[in-house]
Parts: structure tokens; C-alpha cells; sequence
């Protein structure tokens, strides 16, 4: 389906955010009400900025990217390994306690092997 105009970017881009979470689960997950996410889908109303940016981060976008995205319709390009650590760091904000401890401990293994798989090298 071709998209003209940002508005209805923005209703896609809601919706594949949204997968097969309910509206309610969705607005929850954002800290907004059900029906900010229904006038967001059905182009009703725009997300302010604090809500973009969030939207943003859950995309894995900085919000300059989401501005690209939503204007011009264009893709936006992959980045260098330092910049996906500020798309996850930023991501992160969103996430609940728990998940947030996964991510840590996912990082804490990682070092862990790493800092192992050094010291055999060494050796």
C-alpha cells in the first residue's frame, strides 16, 4: 500500500508498533489512553513530542529518524555498532523492570565470555 502523507504513516507505524497487543495494552505500555492510540491509527490526532520519541524508541529510531520517516517516507539507512548501543540504551527507558534486568544480565554474560574467551588466548 503506497502512503502519501505523514498522517498516515504514522497510523501504519502505530499499528506495526501495536502488533497484536490491544490498543489498551499498547497505551498502557506508553503511558497514554486507549483513545490517543485510536486517534493516532485512525490520523484524528498527532502524537506530541514526549509520545514520538517514545515511539521512536520502540521502532529502534532516533526521533530525527522518525521526523525523516513520517515526511518523507523514506527508510532509514543502518547504522555503525555505536549507534545501535544509543538506539537500545534509549529503547531501554521503556522497558519494564524486568526486561530491563534481562538486557543487564544479558550483558554481564557477555562480558563474561568474552572476558574468558581473553584469557584462553592468553594463556
Amino acid at each position: 500500500m503506497y502512503m502519501n502523507s505523514k498522517v498516515e504513516r504514522l497510523a501504519k507505524l502505530v499499528k506495526e508498533l501495536r502488533n497484536s497487543q490491544s490498543q489498551h495494552q499498547f497505551a498502557k505500555k506508553l503511558g497514554v489512553s486507549r483513545s490517543s492510540v485510536t486517534f493516532w491509527e485512525s490520523g484524528q490526532a498527532w502524537p506530541d513530542m514526549e509520545n514520538l520519541e517514545k515511539l521512536a524508541a520502540l521502532k529502534g529510531w532516533s526521533l530525527s529518524e522518525l521526523q525523516v520517516y513520517l515526511v518523507n517516507g523514506d527508510t532509514v539507512p543502518t547504522r555503525e555498532p555505536l549507534y545501535a548501543l544509543e538506539q537500545i540504551l534509549n529503547a531501554m527507558r521503556f522497558l519494564p523492570s524486568e526486561a530491563v534486568a534481562e538486557v543487564v544480565n544479558a550483558g554481564v554474560q557477555t562480558l563474561i565470555s568474552r572476558s574468558a574467551a581473553t584469557q584462553n588466548s592468553v594463556k
